[in-house]
């Protein structure tokens, strides 16, 4: 008789019951296969040939130092300054020699991307006007955020120097004064392109150049050559995602928590990707009225440009000082919904399985806080094979016969 697409241990089983009916025929104790398997003290015996021809591995328990960690939803986005639109300084259509660039390809600042193009009509000069106004107005409404973001860094410096706030809201202040001075330089400079536009003879068809204003990506491209543009429309978006922030949103009631963290593991999880180290750039100051998060942002050098704008991952926030903590590898766990549980080896070839309390996890391998101790050792190879085993040892026996009458009609 050929055994053909059965597996080694299964094959066992039936190998060692029926040696167990001859032996009993005979008159001497059958070998046993395996206690009842109603409880988790139950026992699954194997030789140890039959469980390496199975394919069965076993590890010991380790205890290590852990890091308590809260594990948060992320999101990718570029940082303040890293990502930049690029609008046509005038009406016209865009011309140029070459291609147009397309997303996914790399820029470099200033660099050629096409060129605009217009004959100015009469009664298009009153909308440059409005426009040049339009522009003047934004870098005078900038240049007095600014002014007031300063003001409150000057006041922020004052009361931390004596002692009435904490570093963290003097490091806001200036976090926000460096993005109003960076939307400032954003209006200066479409100032300064329209100017150079107007400064072309109005009786002459116009013609300017369209060029990277940052080195980047290009993550938005809505442009064809020969198309009509406006000032107004952004016909290129431009992103550097060589450092990309990560905004983690952080429960309100972990905020005590986090306010002393420096740094978090960043996560992509199941890609196989090693995880990333972000630094904290700031923690936000207003909760989410309906999630009640609170987001906290980190800096993340952008290994390969891995990470993109818009995904989500996740953040990995230390709370503590490491604790010792009992460690098996991910494998060895079986879920079920009573909860979680594993495959003890109590001596050679003795399987029993055990109820578990997990804890977080720790890259390829899960925190255990009750159910084992340092030294045993678990299936980490195998453990769904031994449990599927066991359950056949949960058919009644009535049942099995009815099966066996089936089987014979």
């Amino acid at each position: 008789m050929k055994y053909r697409g059965v597996c080694p241990l299964a094959l066992f089983f039936i190998l060692l019951s029926g040696c167990g009916s001859a032996s009993s025929s005979k008159g001497d104790s059958p070998v046993p296969q395996r206690e009842s398997a109603s409880s988790t003290d139950a026992a699954i015996r194997l030789k140890p040939e039959d469980a390496k021809n199975a394919g069965i591995e076993s590890v010991e328990v380790v205890e290590s130092d852990v890091v308590p960690v809260i594990a948060v939803v992320a999101r990718v986005r570029t940082r303040a300054g890293g990502e930049a639109p690029v609008f046509s300084p005038f009406p016209g259509r865009l011309i140029g020699e070459l291609a147009l660039p397309r997303i996914g390809d790399s820029v470099t600042r200033g660099q050629h991307l096409a060129d605009v193009e217009q004959q100015f009509a009469a009664s298009e000069k009153l909308q440059f006007t409005t426009t040049a106004i339009d522009l003047q107005a934004r870098i005078e409404q900038a240049q007095q955020e600014v002014d007031l973001k300063r003001t409150e860094v000057t006041r922020a410096q004052e009361l931390y120097d004596g002692g009435a706030i904490p570093l963290k809201q003097l490091q806001t202040a200036q976090f926000e004064l460096k993005q109003a001075e960076s939307k400032l330089e954003g209006a200066r400079r479409a100032k300064e392109q329209y100017d150079a536009a107007q400064s072309s003879v109005n009786s002459q068809p116009r013609r300017a150049p369209i060029t990277a204003p940052i080195s980047g990506a290009v993550i938005v491209a809505d442009a064809t050559l020969g198309q009509q543009v406006e000032p107004a429309k952004s016909l290129f978006t431009i992103a550097d995602l060589s450092t990309v922030w990560v905004e983690a949103a952080v429960h309100e009631r972990d905020l005590p928590r986090v306010r002393t963290v420096r740094q978090a593991e960043i996560a992509l999880p199941g890609s196989g990707e090693r995880p990333f180290t972000g630094q904290l750039v700031t923690i936000g100051n207003l909760v989410d009225p309906q999630n009640r998060t609170v987001p906290v942002i980190f800096s993340v050098e952008n290994r390969g440009a891995i990470l993109k704008v818009e995904m989500f991952v996740e953040a990995h926030i230390p709370v503590g000082p490491p604790t010792k903590a009992l460690l098996v590898p991910a494998s060895a766990l079986l879920s079920e919904e009573t909860g979680s549980s594993v495959y003890v080896e109590t001596e050679p070839g003795v399987y029993h399985r055990k109820v578990v309390q997990l804890g977080q996890r720790q890259d390829s391998m899960i925190v255990i806080t009750t159910g084992l101790e340092k030294g045993e050792k678990v299936v980490s190879v195998g453990a769904q094979t031994l449990h599927s085993e066991s359950l056949k040892g949960e058919i009644p026996a009535e049942e099995e016969e009815k099966a066996k009458g089936e089987t014979k009609r």
